[in-house]
């Protein structure tokens, strides 16, 4: 009974500087709501929402701004500072080094649908 007492312990010892160790590293990088919009062109009847599995991060520290594409799916990456293009990226997967404070729009262009995505520094 000792033994298995103190093995629960080890064990929920071991796990909670785990769990606090990831909450305090994610701390300094914001995620980027997206909105997915289908391109006027093709007209396309849509039954349920568009799920393209893209990530856009801002990290504080480093004043990074990361996008990550989980698939296949290409595309080109806008970088906007307040309504002025200030970068662009012919794929996806990328970063932007985030240099001065305003406000960015993040555009990312698909070949048949657009991701729309707003930071404020």
């Amino acid at each position: 009974m000792q033994k298995i007492l103190f093995l629960t312990l080890v064990i929920i010892g071991n796990i909670f500087p785990l769990i606090a160790q990831d909450s305090n590293g994610n701390s300094s990088s914001q995620q980027i709501e997206l909105d997915f919009q289908r391109d006027k062109t093709p007209p396309i009847i849509l039954r349920a929402p568009m799920r393209i599995p893209i990530e856009v991060y801002y990290e504080k520290e480093s004043s990074i701004l990361r996008v990550y594409n989980y698939s296949e799916t290409t595309g080109e990456v806008f970088l906007y500072l307040d309504g002025e293009l200030i970068g662009y990226e012919s794929e996806i997967n990328t970063s932007f080094f985030i240099s001065s404070p305003g406000f960015y729009k993040i555009e990312i262009i698909g070949e048949n649908w657009i991701a729309e995505g707003y930071l404020e520094v």
